[in-house]
């Protein structure tokens, strides 16, 4: 049995360092490296790795906003949290399905996480490890909203979107479209997942097709038959129509 690994650090050296250390083992195969956040997140959609060894610390995107994108993958990889941390600081990120490695690395501490991964992928058991993704996704909507992306896949890359930055959503044929200040983005999404992932933010469902960020109304006008139509605040003052059945509620969370 092979197994696929993918190597995130944004230091080379320590990237270096771990492909040496798993070149040892006949069974691993390296099938990639990231160094940062986004960039790890495109190779894992792309190279369907059952292992990846993650730095936690990381400019812009870190490993566990990572993990926690992760949680929408119906394939999920194992994580091995790699990182500069002391014992005392990695105890909140250790559970039993699941291992990390401290830097400097060691190579019989490499050799004991492999064992483990091996263990784990012979008699699967990931619920722990699930359950655990699910308390840092938890976690996180108590930080800053500002800290949260939303992983939108393109066509070569992925790319995470402030959800701050998305004036407005919506449903067209069979797609949902995601319309930021400076971009239209396709997205693979539902509507209704769409805004599962962003209830946590200002978003409010006008329409059967469309979702818009509250802090991004311009004003909101009388169109017809008790509906009314949005002007955004993007350049184009995009307008987005508002359903009746929708008025009052919409009312109610602009306190009108």
């Amino acid at each position: 049995m092979t197994i696929k690994v993918l190597i995130v650090d944004d230091e080379s050296l320590a990237r270096d360092e771990l492909r040496y250390l798993l070149s040892q083992e006949d069974e691993i195969e390296v099938v990639g490296e990231a160094e940062n956040g986004e960039e790890a997140l495109t190779k894992i959609f792309n190279l369907n790795p059952d292992i990846v060894f993650l730095d936690i610390q990381m400019p812009k995107v870190d490993g566990l906003t990572v993990a926690r994108t992760l949680l929408d993958l119906k394939k999920k990889p194992f994580i091995i949290f790699a990182t500069a941390y002391d014992q005392h600081a990695i105890h909140a990120f250790e559970v039993n399905a699941i291992d990390y490695l401290l830097k400097p690395f060691d190579e019989d501490r490499v050799m004991k996480t492999i064992e483990k991964i091996k263990e784990k992928l012979n008699h699967p058991n990931q619920e722990v490890f699930f359950k655990w993704l699910e308390q840092l996704r938890e976690g996180s909507n108590q930080q800053s909203k500002h800290t949260s992306k939303l992983a939108v896949q393109l066509e070569e890359r992925v790319l995470l979107i402030d959800p701050n930055d998305i004036v407005y959503a919506f449903r067209e044929g069979r797609g949902v479209l995601i319309k930021t200040f400076a971009e239209t983005y396709t997205t693979k999404y539902t509507l209704q997942v769409l805004e599962e992932k962003l209830k946590n933010f200002s978003f409010f469902r006008v329409h059967r097709s469309y979702l818009v960020n509250l802090n991004h109304i311009q004003e909101m006008t009388p169109w017809f038959n008790g509906a009314y139509t949005l002007t955004m605040k993007d350049q184009q003052q995009s307008k987005v129509p508002v359903s009746r059945q929708f008025v009052k509620p919409l009312r109610d969370a602009l306190e009108l």
